[in-house]
């Protein structure tokens, strides 16, 4: 019974950093707004507003690295996913 209680403990000790990384990819970057003409060099997306249940254009940010490993963060416009007849 003193082993399970010694690994209990160990296994919530490491509980805080298990949380600290549910944190959003890139969420202590600024943003950059996106520019017609702009060269992206975007090997993986990481996160990505999901815009399926809104109408319109609307701001989505995308959180992507690049081919040296590095994380950036753009805001652009795009349409939502639902249309007005889904409403």
């Amino acid at each position: 019974m003193k082993i399970a209680s010694v690994i209990s403990t160990v296994i919530s000790s490491f509980a805080p950093f298990a949380f600290a990384t549910d944190a959003q990819p890139g969420s202590d970057i600024p943003p950059v707004d996106y520019q017609y003409g702009m060269q992206l060099d975007v090997k993986q997306v990481l996160h990505r507003t999901d815009n399926t249940g809104k109408t319109g254009v609307v701001p989505t940010i995308m959180v992507y690295q690049d081919s040296k490993g590095e994380v950036h963060k753009i805001r652009f416009l795009e349409w939502g996913g639902k249309t007005s007849e889904q409403s």
